[in-house]
């Protein structure tokens, strides 16, 4: 990228949070903004957003950045987000149901009865589809009255410049339009469709007096988050992994062999491979449940204080075969047992997490390097990490990844970078850390993956 007084910003609405940063042409951080994002979930299986709250958070977050910015001109904009997460507005730009979060599984009998007659649906398929299904039958009259649909980096874009569209790549991996069509959804709700490639549009008056932001500047709707967090950590290689420690634990690679479950990357004609369990809202629930004034500091200290192993007690994550929504168990529980082992035994159980996907990984290739980053990489768990999967950890100079990525991929798309490699190579590293000798967490690991089978738990 050529010198001169020029930056970028990047935006990610994740699960919990929308973070925005702005880079200079060194991909150096200038300013960056975190703003917590409530997500509703009232009973099983619901899980919401309200989007007026994510339009404030947005545009909030934007100011913030902009006020460190003193007088640097900005290039270009790139936004990323959670993703399946629907935005259902109405001709006018207003919502008209709450955000039906990636998390939400109402959908997924009506998902299922569609595959049935449609054929086999990805993940895609089954969110999108299978969603707007649900809502046609169960809130016929929201339905009626829906004119976009939008995924979360695409509202945002729609916020910054009035302009709909969807994701090329969802119509690459799957028969997106016939599903549509033939589930008696209109394509058209989608809006136009658009590549990580392409400039949407320009920030038109009303964003920009929102945002701080100077009308016109070019606004990019990058790749999905994993996809984003990808170029973010600086992966340019097979085998080179990211785990991103958010609400949901990111945990993904390049890889040349296509695979069933793969997605382009557009990174050095790579594909993607990923797994992202919620073992981020776990861990939110456990501090709030446990941890004085919901201080994750205090409750990391917790886990400090208790010996490898947690004395016995064994926290497994994810959910049973034999009891839904069910996200995790704790097994071997004493009257010996006190919050500080919980605390350990639930970092413990992420690690072994990790490892378990790093051998799932390296069943297509070796992992070459595992960069880790997102708001729960702290070097307590990042070291314990490195401890239990074997492999040093390489932490970026920039936490924010996704954010971090989708300003590049704005720079790739306004021209100041040859390609989302070239790009994804300016990403600094500030430090690696590697694990500690411990091989008591080798038979521990067994004994996790043990009972996790005995649970019959699984991604």
């Amino acid at each position: 990228m050529p010198e001169g007084g020029r930056c970028l910003i990047g935006v990610d609405v994740g699960t919990t949070a929308v973070k925005s940063v702005a880079v200079d042409e060194r991909c150096e951080l200038l300013a960056e903004a975190r703003l917590p994002l409530n997500l509703f979930s009232p009973s099983r299986g619901i899980f919401t957003h309200d989007a007026g709250e994510i339009r404030d958070k947005v545009f909030e977050s934007l100011r913030l950045v902009m006020r460190n910015l003193e007088k640097r001109r900005v290039e270009a904009v790139g936004v990323t987000g959670q993703s399946v997460s629907l935005v259902l507005l109405d001709e006018s730009g207003n919502p008209v149901y709450p955000v039906l979060s990636h998390l939400d599984n109402r959908a997924d009998l009506a998902a299922m009865e569609l595959e049935n007659s449609l054929g086999k649906m990805g993940y895609i398929g089954r969110k999108l589809v299978g969603n707007l299904a649900w809502l046609k039958k169960h809130e016929p009259n929201v339905f009626e009255r829906v004119s976009k649909v939008l995924d979360m980096k695409e509202y945002v874009g729609y916020l910054l410049t009035g302009r709909s569209s969807v994701d090329k790549l969802w119509f690459m991996v799957e028969d997106l339009e016939r599903l549509c069509l033939d589930a008696g959804i209109n394509p058209s709700l989608l809006g136009e469709v658009m590549s990580y490639s392409d400039v949407l549009g320009y920030v038109d008056d009303k964003a920009a007096e929102r945002a701080g932001l100077e009308r016109g500047v070019p606004v990019v709707v990058a790749l999905g988050d994993s996809l984003a967090a990808m170029i973010g950590s600086g992966a340019v290689e097979e085998g080179d992994m990211v785990d991103v420690a958010g609400a949901t634990e990111v945990m993904a690679m390049l890889v040349k062999e296509k695979t069933p479950h793969s997605y382009p990357s557009y990174i050095s004609g790579l594909n993607m491979i990923s797994i992202s369990p919620p073992l981020g809202l776990i861990h939110k629930w456990l501090v709030e449940k446990i941890s004085p004034n919901s201080d994750y500091m205090a409750f990391e200290r917790l886990a400090e204080d208790a010996s490898p192993g947690s004395d016995g007690l064994m926290f497994v994550a994810q959910g049973s075969k034999t009891m839904k929504d069910v996200e995790a168990s704790l097994v071997s529980l004493s009257f010996c047992h006190g919050w500080n082992h919980v605390a350990r035994s639930f970092f413990e159980a992420v690690a072994y997490e990790l490892r378990r996907v790093v051998e799932i990984f390296e069943q297509v290739t070796k992992v070459r390097r595992i960069v880790s980053s997102g708001g729960g990489a702290t070097r307590f768990v990042t070291k314990l990490k490195a401890t239990v999967v074997g492999k040093p950890f390489q932490i970026p100079k920039i936490r924010e990844t996704a954010a971090l990525g989708a300003a590049l991929t704005a720079a790739t798309a306004t021209g100041l970078f040859k390609n989302l490699a070239e790009a994804a190579s300016s990403v600094k590293i500030a430090e690696t850390i590697h694990g500690e000798n411990q091989p008591i967490y080798d038979e521990l690991y067994r004994q996790y993956l043990a009972s996790k089978n005995r649970l019959g738990a699984d991604f």
